[in-house]
């Protein structure tokens, strides 16, 4: 027994080599994983620090095929990259993992990790990722939910080769470092694979989208300068008094100014109503924006426009106050439904400022989920498109727009 598991080892440690050599962008991963070979059979499984196989499985997957062990541990191993941590109870999100890593690791296709039957799994992934408009756990797990379950049935076999059951569930930052690494190693020294790299890169730059807090950017992009103002927690009116009592019109300590408080003043919020938009993120995204006027400021000189918008505009609240902002919640209809284009907004603002509506236009925010046509004019105010995207679509903005891009999850939580 001692000296099959010696063999074993040598195999583990021996394609571990390989798959370093065919894939050079994976070398610090795959050896931030200790190879553990266990006495006896059972499945392949990983935690955040070793890689677990069993003896007679080793052997037995080997003699079937060499590069079933190099494949096992390029799919632990990306399975780490990809930040797949949790002990999932949900079926569907096991096996999109696993759908998500061997889609990747087939359209790879280096000498010492294809297996077999990758044709079939390259059409299986691809019709669902068609429907899912992603990559990720999420969409295609839902996706999964909606397949037939003698369909479902014949998935495994052919995308699970480990257990999930050894994960800790907890965030590793050094694993999200590595697969930042990984992306810079991939744009730079991979070139002779020839644009198979791309299904992975894809996926990588899901796992690495910078999360933007977008309340934050909302609320200094809403707000004018701080505001300067009498603070009356330190004035004391007893010294001001004594100094015009003493020196005639000359306080003997004048109050004292502070700002503390941004302020809401001359802005506009267009909001794509159009027939991809959904009510739930809309008006989420309006209960923001009436959460961020508690925070600020609020004057005679405040005057938000809230657009409602398609492929033309449909209405245009004008808000004052928290009352009016409450009231707009309270009672808002969406209007519109058709396509998304952005000019008829922009053509409609400068028309108001035309007016004189605006006294000193702070900025423009451009909530959508879609792609539409932009001016080829850049507009004499700053403008941001705030993109509400679970399909992590690379939507181009033109340059003198800023663009931040959430999820319908940013927008749900409070």
């Amino acid at each position: 027994m001692s000296d099959n598991r010696t063999v074993a080892e040598e195999i583990v440690a021996n394609c571990r080599t390989d798959l370093c050599m065919d894939l050079r962008f994976m070398t610090r991963p795959v050896l931030s994983l200790e190879t553990v070979v266990l006495v006896g059979d059972g499945p392949y499984h990983y935690d955040s620090e070793h890689l677990y196989f069993h003896m007679d499985r080793v052997l037995r997957d080997f003699s079937e095929d060499p590069n079933i062990i190099s494949r096992v541990i390029a799919h632990m191993v990306m399975h780490m990259v990809l930040g797949h941590y949790d002990r999932n109870t949900d079926g569907f999100r096991d096996l999109a993992e696993d759908m998500i890593v061997e889609y990747s690791l087939d359209m790879l296709g280096t000498p010492h990790i294809s297996l077999p039957q990758a044709d079939d799994r390259i059409f299986i992934f691809e019709r669902l990722l068609k429907k899912a408009g992603a990559p990720t756990v999420d969409l295609i797990a839902e996706e999964l939910s909606k397949v037939s379950e003698w369909q479902i049935n014949t998935y495994p076999p052919l995308f699970s080769i480990d257990s999930h059951s050894s994960r800790d569930g907890l965030e590793h930052p050094e694993w999200q470092e590595m697969s930042a690494q990984m992306m810079v190693e991939i744009e730079g020294f991979t070139k002779n694979l020839s644009g198979r790299t791309d299904a992975l890169m894809r996926v990588l730059r899901i796992r690495n989208r910078k999360q933007t807090d977008y309340r934050t950017f909302l609320r200094k992009f809403l707000t004018t300068r701080e505001r300067i103002k009498l603070d009356v927690n330190e004035f004391d009116p007893a010294y001001y008094s004594y100094g015009i009592q003493l020196y005639g019109n000359i306080p003997l300590i004048d109050a004292l100014e502070h700002s503390n408080s941004p302020m809401i003043e001359d802005f506009v919020i267009a909001v794509d109503t159009s027939g991809s938009t959904m009510r739930g993120p809309v008006m989420n995204f309006i209960e923001d924006v009436y959460g961020i006027m508690e925070q600020c400021e609020i004057s005679n000189r405040t005057n938000l426009h809230i657009i409602q918008c398609d492929d033309n505009v449909r209405s245009d609240d004008v808000i004052r106050n928290r009352g009016d902002m409450r009231r707009l919640i309270d009672n808002m209809e969406i209007k519109g439904g058709k396509g998304t284009d952005f000019r008829p907004v922009f053509d409609y603002v400068d028309h108001l400022k035309d007016e004189g509506e605006f006294s000193n236009l702070r900025g423009l925010v451009y909530f959508t989920d879609g792609i539409g046509t932009y001016p080829t004019r850049r507009p004499g105010y700053p403008v941001a498109f705030l993109f509400c995207d679970d399909r992590y679509l690379d939507i181009g903005v033109p340059a003198w727009a800023m663009k931040v891009c959430i999820g319908t999850s940013d927008l749900a939580e409070r």
